[in-house]
């Protein structure tokens, strides 16, 4: 059908040809893909610094969203990787000293030095820097922010017993400093915590100066003094950001994300399940990069930041990634400034011989290799009829458990066996110590049999003996976990049952005893001493007092435990360890399996500039070449041509498309 003047009309052409796309469409889509950008970072906050040069920016990852920026509340490891660069500790950890680990002055001028007092009380007598200063923001007077001063750090610790912060740091100081106890409970009988009254355990003495008191010695408290629950907060942020309204406006909590620190930079930007920003802060002074620790092979780049004003970059971008192959496809493109390699990533980024595959050297990617201070067991309940009354069984358990075969297929064998509790670089680690009953199947039958149960037999049913085991079970690598231990217990002819867990369930179980064996339990380091493992077998800290789930009660042990607690790291407190070690490998409450390890793919344009995993990130002390970035990026990914050439293909055909229809318009 034509219209008036001839032509054709369009809603008179057959109806497939009415829902063909105009061609400048095709053209259009095209042009966009051969031109498009898969960058999923935010531009840079800035160009370039007040001084003309370059803004740097350096771009991580996180598995979750924070928790909270609270830090007397918040104690997860993606808070406290956002809190470490915002707000600076008493103390720090030194970024390239880990065995044994070391702290250095934060906020401190020094690291202060045990006195006892005429009543044979410790103490430590503490000083802040001059430079310590909180950000500017609008909780003070004209938005200026001001010196630290020790009323802060009292004002934390106050903070610490306020029953409405509900901190969880509370018990670990509350037997050891005066009055955190008392005022806890005074201000929860009243409902109100006073923030004016004084507190036994903080002695003010100017302006600067303050002295904590503590009950009986407390060596570990130093290392507290390096974690962010001890950091002073301004008292005028947390009563200005309430959370309530004023003025028709919501102001932010101060108990959840915002944060009015002291370190090297403040949050600018935290979008949940997306990203979280961080900015420099101009003027910051308080600490610099340490000028000792260095190794012997240490390269000239790394030695040449030695006492250099920190931080060393201009802004932190954090991007929230709960895959793990975004992870490993953002870094391949070089949008992530560095990985820990992921099992999926393992194959394809490091050979067998434990090296960078050639590809990613060729890139100039490294391998780093970390091994954090953590061990991971399976738990034994030590009240269960079966397991807790046969020492022998336990020690079969443990002999026929093959962790280096468990290292090789969930951690690609990069994990090292855990010979004992403590892990390597804690005090009280011994390189040379073997677990008397690690795996050894000819001694694990021969156990087995000696426990009453030859060949893994009950006596008295004739069958199997079963044992109940808890797992944690939300994936297939899960399930792969639990088959891998029912093998190694069926390998003595122990017939293991797996109950599957969420993490809450599988963690409320072990807290209630409702369990015979817990698979996956572990422990990081709170803090690098042997006493933060050996209270996981106190008796007198089972759940909800403490986390002893085993319930593991042995006197000798326990007596060894509360003379070594408080002890300063010597000879004889490493003996004492060494003893603590023989006592808990001979009874088995645990069965030790791996020390956590694992690789980092870091990218030539971010080397390392420190290897303490007791530090979170250590942000400040991070250098980026982000001409180098900006290179590589445009190298591994260029633009492809091939859109180009199907244009080149859509271009004609729409030419002769046009002549045909011309054609039949006219007809």
């Amino acid at each position: 059908m034509k219209d008036e003047g001839g032509r054709m009309n369009p809603e008179s052409r057959p109806g497939w040809q009415r829902f063909i796309p105009h061609p400048s469409s095709f053209i259009l889509f095209f042009l966009l893909l051969a031109g498009c950008d898969n960058n999923p970072n935010p531009p840079p906050l800035r160009e370039k610094r007040d001084d003309g040069s370059r803004w740097l920016v350096r771009y991580g990852g996180m598995s979750e969203d924070p928790r909270s920026f609270d830090p007397q509340f918040a104690y997860d490891q993606m808070s406290r990787r956002v809190m470490e660069p915002v707000y600076d500790t008493l103390l720090e950890y030194h970024p390239l000293k880990t065995d044994p680990y070391e702290v250095r002055p934060g906020l401190l001028d020094a690291v202060p030095v045990k006195e006892v007092g005429a009543d044979g009380k410790p103490s430590y007598l503490c000083r802040l820097k001059t430079t310590a200063r909180f950000h500017d923001d609008e909780c003070f007077p004209e938005g200026k922010g001001r010196p630290v001063v020790a009323r802060d750090v009292r004002y934390a610790f106050q903070r610490l017993c306020d029953p409405k912060v509900e901190s969880p740091f509370l018990a670990n100081f509350s037997e050891y400093l005066p009055g955190l106890q008392a005022a806890h409970d005074a201000a929860e009988k009243s409902g109100r915590f006073d923030y004016d009254a004084p507190l036994a355990a903080i002695e003010l003495i100017d302006e600067r100066t303050f002295r904590i008191h503590l009950t009986q010695p407390y060596p570990q408290l130093i290392y507290w003094l390096a974690f962010q629950c001890t950091t002073p907060v301004a008292r005028e942020a947390v009563e200005y950001y309430d959370g309530k309204k004023h003025g028709g406006v919501v102001r932010p909590d101060f108990h959840k994300f915002k944060a009015v620190g002291t370190g090297p930079f403040r949050i600018v930007e935290y979008v949940p399940r997306q990203r979280v920003r961080l900015e420099r802060v101009e003027g910051y002074a308080t600490t610099s990069f340490p000028t000792d620790g260095f190794a012997a092979e240490a390269p000239e780049w790394l030695m040449a930041l030695a006492g250099k004003p920190l931080p060393l970059i201009d802004e932190m971008n954090f991007s929230i990634i709960r895959e793990n192959l975004p992870i490993f496809i953002l870094t391949r493109q070089g949008y992530l400034d560095a990985m820990g390699v992921n099992k999926d990533a393992f194959g394809a980024m490091v050979t067998p011989g434990r090296e960078m595959s050639p590809k990613y050297r060729e890139r100039g990617m490294r391998l780093e290799k970390d091994v954090e201070p953590s061990t991971f067991w399976i738990s034994l309940n030590m009240r269960d009829p079966l397991l807790g009354q046969n020492k022998k069984l336990r020690q079969a358990l443990s002999a026929c458990y093959d962790s280096k075969t468990y290292s090789d297929i969930f951690w690609s064998s990069v994990a090292p066996v855990a010979e004992q509790l403590i892990p390597p670089g804690i005090p009280g680690h011994s390189r040379e110590w073997r677990n008397p009953y690690g795996f050894d199947l000819e001694k694990a039958k021969r156990l087995i049999a000696e426990a009453g149960y030859p060949g893994g037999i009950d006596p008295q049913t004739g069958r199997p003996l079963e044992i109940t085991m808890d797992m944690v079970s939300v994936g297939s690598e899960d399930r792969q976990r639990s088959e891998f231990e029912q093998r190694c217990f069926a390998s003595i002819g122990v017939e293991v049952k797996i109950r599957q867990n969420t993490f809450a369930r599988q963690l409320q179980r072990e807290d209630t005893g409702d369990f015979q064996m817990s698979s996956g339990t572990g422990w990081g380091a709170d803090y690098p001493d042997p006493e933060n493992y050996f209270f996981l077998l106190y008796s007198k800290n089972v759940p909800p007092a403490g986390k002893n789930v085993t319930r593991f009660n042995n006197p000798e042990f326990d007596r060894l435990f509360e003379q070594m607690k408080t002890m300063e790291t010597t000879p004889e407190r490493l003996e004492i360890v060494r003893k603590m070690n023989t006592l808990i490998a001979e009874e088995v409450p645990q069965i030790l399996n791996f020390h956590k390890a694992f690789y980092s793919a870091v990218q030539p344009w971010a080397p390392r500039t420190q290897n303490n995993l007791m530090l979170e990130g250590g942000v400040k002390f991070s250098v980026v070449d982000a001409a180098l970035r900006e290179q590589k990026r445009k190298e591994w990914n260029r633009k492809p041509l091939w859109p180009l050439a199907v244009l080149g293909g859509l271009l004609a055909l729409a030419a002769v498309l046009g002549i045909r229809i011309n054609r039949r318009r006219y007809v």
